[in-house]
């Protein structure tokens, strides 16, 4: 037990040495134990010198201070109070040195060393003279005097309620302890015994250490509020969640969040509790968790033997934090994830990780998922340590609200002072630097722009220290700039290897390269800018190009989403985010004339054979998509509604002028006129601006926090608004704000008219009810009511959909109970009856877990079977599952195979065949396949034998399905290896230049598997998808996929893969190839990032 964690202690033990003699324990005991019972607090000395003299056990509280002598007579003793005394025993008697005299001199002592530190005290401290267990019988000893007290350990209760002079207080004993050297210890278990108080020093060295390099990084974090599950939890929460939670904790949030100065200081507050924190870094992982724990460990002067030994004896909880989970190579995660659970069950230690995503393999470990946000505008003041009385506040305003890590706001923060108005992302990091440089900023800029242009020339992420020192040599960069450079902490030495100590610095860095390359050529820069090369540095690029006329023509010319974007926002500098906004006026008032000028037909085309015709031709409108996610930032701050609502009045003039005129042919073609116009003109129709502004904002495309401006205009907007069209737009927008709730009221209008709206506003409508919070009850009740009412009126799709509002509403909550003997109802029907139909039944059921207005109840209901009416349920639903929709059937061959009975195989095994190729959703036939092959591995059991295809993607398929059965019945270092495995290995091999990619790739992606872990075929053999995929990547042209008519480009998709596969599992013989591929605007961000993997996981290899 550590110092910190008895602080608060009323009673606290001091010692000079451990405690040999057995008389000196027992008085030592029964101090402990007279005072523990009391209520006062208390210091205890033991075995200590004091100005000469030895003293037993010293006493001190607000009453007393007491020094006593310990003595271990076990025969008669004679003798006063001068002289030497005489021990009588049965073979003749002894000399023993005077108990009173002892006594006396060590208070005397004691006296004088408190005089001599305190200056003169009143009075003199208590003495007494304790005899274990008690004064021989036939002894003849001086009587207690007022200097000293005689008696057995029954006097020491005595004792210690008399009231003494020489008093301390608190302060005063703790300086009196330091003054003495004396040593701290919990108790009196450590003060005897030598093994504890090894134990002991072990960890009181070892929290010194961790505190004094951790604590700083704690102290760094700004308190915040973090998510856990639907509820606000602060970092003392989490704490406690450390302390009792019986799965692990997971930190998770985007790069420069705090989640490692929350790791940080809940690591350092574990020690006040009690509790022995492990600290480690993902990135450090290569295989063997110990072997990064103990060098951790011996950097803070201990070792894990050591540590766990005396965490068994002190009975210390151990808390192991994993910081970065995301930063370990991604092919040694899943053993991270193993090797962490290992950890936890033999020591039963607890886990904390932070990460910016899940874990591999997460199943093995359970966990507690804390998400930490990244910071808001508030968060981001207090780490800036910026306020509004500031007079450089508004300088920074700007930047903070675009900064996106905690990271970029302190560095707002540090460069302050010196940043103009308006200023970059650019201009912040490179005032950093010139800050962090000082008097070599020049020269140091020069030199690390260099340094990233030589980077990017090798398509590295970092280079040797031996490459770095030519570099400088060859660049004319001088020992001092190079110092500075490397003292600067802009760049960061791991092992041998050198680079950017954050991506940030290199993305800035690149800009100043590319912008010292170009000279203020608008060509080259947009061939930079159309590099995959500089994906990260794109914005940074711009906000450091200071020539307005070569900015204004690359933003002229550039079609880039990510460019435009990054400029409304104004992380490319004021003068970019001007340019941007003319341009965006005037392609809003184009959008406006278009829709002044088109017209509707009914042609056959489009919905309902209904079509819109533009009228003139507008070439600025040609790419007007590519500008949607600058205008839906602006929209996000509460801009360019007007300029919207205005252009819904037009269409929405423009659909009824149609109602009106194609009302006769709509009716004679039987054409639901009033319907059709309106899903044309948002829905359909991607030819018209406002159709694809409009359409963006239904799909999501919203995906910015809301600006200080927004609700105002809102509110403006709505109260303004008259026509379906502006309403139909502001559900959009308000849907998922916090003015969700104020327009409740205006959307209770719309619904009490439902039936007479457009289909599609209709739909929005109710949609909208979906996803309300906190509204008034009123209005709340109202709604339901209504929608009630409109249940069972408007078709099958849209009862779904008012269901789902219903629920969200808590329009069902009422029901919810009442319908649970429905459920049980349909539940028995299934177990009395037999045959199909009761399959069938069983696989509704099953599926509405899922998908149903009380898939609670359904979900409880089933999951409360006793287990083998479960297993018997499970079976019989998947006998009953449809071909025809097979959404949920991969969770359901997981949750029976789980049974670990064979006998359920006979329900499994047509789904053993390959999957169909034409399908709503391909991927769900396929999570169907791998899920039927990977139970019957799980329970042990033969694949029936099939007849091979003359078609390579089908044989590859199969194979891949043949492979994750295997990796579910041998073990992970047998799969390569096995006879068993070798000849689906050769199939896929042998089409490995056409067929084989593809269903690797098929294989790894998955929709709605159980655990969100199936087997990852490519992962569990991973020289065979090595050797595939580099294949594949050569022959990228002629892959082929499974399904037909997929939905995405597959040949990029099973490329990108293949890259993937290639940088999660190769080495630096891949480089070569990966790097001539890195200018593809294809696939050069995903070289790119496999180029990263293999220099982290081979370069940085100790």
């Amino acid at each position: 037990m550590s110092t910190a964690r008895n602080s608060e202690n009323k009673v606290r033990l001091f010692i000079g040495e451990r405690i040999e003699h057995i008389s000196d324990r027992e008085v030592l005991a029964t101090v402990c134990d007279v005072l523990e019972k009391g209520t006062e607090w208390a210091y205890i000395f033991a075995n200590f010198n004091v100005n000469g003299r030895q003293v037993d056990v010293a006493v001190f509280s607000a009453t007393i201070t007491l020094v006593i002598e310990a003595k271990g007579y076990t025969q008669p003793i004679k003798g006063g109070v001068n002289g030497s005394w005489t021990q009588i025993g049965s073979y003749g008697s002894r000399k023993l040195r005077n108990g009173y005299t002892q006594a006396l001199d060590a208070k005397n002592a004691l006296r004088d060393a408190i005089s001599e530190l305190f200056g003169a005290l009143s009075g003199y401290p208590n003495a007494l003279l304790a005899i274990v267990p008690a004064i021989p019988s036939g002894s003849s000893l001086p009587l207690s005097d007022f200097k000293v007290a005689t008696g057995g350990l029954d006097a020491i209760a005595v004792a210690l309620r008399a009231m003494s002079g020489s008093l301390l207080s608190k302060e005063q004993c703790q300086a009196l302890a330091a003054h003495l050297n004396l040593e701290r210890v919990s108790g009196r278990d450590a003060a005897i015994h030598e093994t504890v108080l090894l134990s002991e020093r072990i960890v009181s060295s070892y929290e010194s250490a961790f505190l004094e390099f951790h604590r700083p990084t704690g102290t760094l974090l700004v308190e915040d509020q973090y998510h856990l599950d639907d509820k606000l939890i602060s970092a003392s929460m989490i704490l406690e969640m450390v302390l009792s939670s019986q799965s692990a904790l997971l930190i998770r949030g985007p790069s420069g969040c705090g989640k490692s100065l929350l790791s940080a200081r809940i690591a350092t507050e574990c020690i006040q509790v009690g509790v022995l924190p492990i600290h480690i870094q993902g990135k450090d992982f290569e295989g063997k968790l110990q072997k990064i724990i103990d060098v951790e460990l011996r950097l803070l002067g201990t070792s894990v033997r050591d540590l766990l030994r005396a965490s068994r004896f002190l009975v210390r909880h151990i808390v192991l934090f994993l910081d970065g989970y995301n930063e370990c190579p991604e092919p040694l995660r899943m053993t991270l994830t193993r090797s962490l659970q290992a950890f936890s069950l033999r020591y039963g230690a607890g886990i904390v990780i932070t990460s910016q995503g899940t874990l591999a393999r997460q199943e093995l470990l359970p966990v507690e998922a804390i998400l930490v946000s990244p910071p808001q505008l508030a968060l981001k003041l207090q780490l800036a340590k910026l306020n509004q009385e500031d007079e450089n506040f508004t300088n920074c305003q700007a930047l903070l609200e675009i900064a996106l890590s905690g990271l970029e706001a302190e560095l707002i923060g540090q460069a302050a002072a010196s940043l103009p108005a308006g200023a970059s992302t650019f201009v912040l990091f490179d005032t950093v630097a010139r800050m962090r440089l000082g008097n070599f900023a020049t020269s140091g800029i020069r030199a690390l722009s260099g340094f990233a242009e030589e980077l990017i020339s090798q398509t590295a992420f970092s280079m040797s220290i031996r490459e770095f020192d030519r570099f400088c040599d060859a660049t004319n960069v001088t020992n001092m700039t190079r110092d500075a450079v490397l003292k600067s902490r802009l760049v960061l030495q791991r092992g041998d290897r050198l680079s950017f100590s954050h991506e940030m610095f290199f993305y800035a860095f690149m800009a100043e390269s590319v912008v010292r390359i170009a000279c203020k050529d608008s060509e080259r820069v947009q061939a930079f800018l159309r590099s995959p090369r500089f994906h990260g540095s794109k914005a940074l690029i711009l906000g450091a190009m200071e020539d307005d006329s070569t900015l204004r023509d690359i933003l002229e010319k550039t079609t880039d989403r990510d460019i435009l974007e990054s400029c409304v926002r104004g992380e490319c500098g004021e003068t970019a985010g001007s340019i941007m906004k003319v341009k965006l006026d005037v392609l809003l008032a184009e959008m406006i004339a278009e829709a002044s000028e088109l017209r509707f037909l009914l042609n056959d085309e489009g919905w309902f054979g209904c079509s819109i015709e533009a009228g003139v031709s507008r070439s600025t409108l040609s790419k007007f998509e590519v500008f949607l996610p600058a205008i839906g930032w602006f929209l996000m701050q509460g801009v360019y509604l007007e300029q919207i609502m205005a252009a819904c009045r037009v269409m929405d003039g423009k659909i009824a002028e149609a109602n009106r005129d194609l009302y006769k042919e709509a009716r004679d073609k039987n054409v639901p006129l009033r319907h059709a116009t309106f899903g044309q003109a948002y829905v359909f129709d991607h030819k018209i601006a406002l159709s694809r502004l409009v359409s963006f904002i239904h799909s999501g495309g919203l995906r910015h926090t809301q600006g200080r401006e927004l609700g105002d205009a809102l509110n403006k907007s709505w109260n303004e608004a008259s026509t379906y069209s502006e309403f139909y737009v502001l559900l959009g927008i308000t849907r998922f704000t916090e003015q969700a709730s104020w327009a409740a009221s205006c959307v209770l209008d719309l619904l009490e008219r439902l039936k007479s709206l457009p289909y599609h506003l209709q739909l929005a409508a109710v949609d909208f009810c979906a996803h309300l919070r906190n509204v008034d009850d009123a209005v709340k009740a109202k709604m339901i009511a209504v929608l009630k009412d409109s249940a069972n009126k408007l078709g099958l799709f849209m009862n779904s959909i008012i269901l789902d509002a219903l629920k969200g509403l808590g329009g069902l909550d009422d029901e919810e109970e009442n319908y649970r003997t429905v459920v049980l109802e349909e539940i028995e029907s299934v177990f009395s009856e037999s045959g199909p139909q009761a399959d069938t039944e069983a696989w509704n059921i099953f599926s509405r877990q899922f998908d149903h207005p009380h898939e609670s109840i359904y979900w409880e209901e089933v999951n409360n079977l006793a287990s083998d009416q479960k297993r018997q349920f499970l079976f019989k639903a998947l006998k009953g599952a449809s071909t025809d929709y097979v959404s949920f059937v991969g969770i359901l061959i997981h949750q029976l195979a789980d049974f670990g009975d064979p006998a359920v195989s006979e329900a499994i095994e047509p789904w053993l065949r390959l999957p169909a190729k034409r399908y709503v959703i391909p991927q769900d036939t396929v999570e169907v396949f791998f899920a039927a092959h990977e139970a019957m591995g799980i329970l042990g059991l033969p694949l029936p034998a099939t007849v091979a295809s003359s078609i390579d993607i089908d044989e590859t398929v199969r194979a891949c399905g043949e492979l994750a059965y295997w990796a579910c019945r041998l073990s992970h270092r047998e799969l390569e290896s096995s006879p068993q495995t070798l000849g689906a290995r050769t199939t896929l091999l042998a089409y490995s230049a056409s067929a084989s990619a593809g269903a690797l790739w098929s294989s790894t992606s998955r929709m709605l598997s159980s655990d969100s872990a199936r087997t990852h075929v490519a992962k569990s053999y991973p020289n065979t998808a090595l050797a595939v995929c580099r294949d594949a990547l050569i022959n990228r042209g002629v892959q082929k996929t499974y399904h037909e008519h997929g939905l995405r480009n597959d040949l990029a998709c099973i490329a990108s893969f293949s890259i993937q596969v290639i940088g999660q599992f190769g080495g630096t013989d891949d480089l070569q190839y990966l790097r001539s591929i890195c200018d593809d605007e294809g696939l050069g961000h995903a070289a790119l990032d496999a180029i990263r993997k293999i220099e982290e996981r081979v370069r940085y290899r100790k």
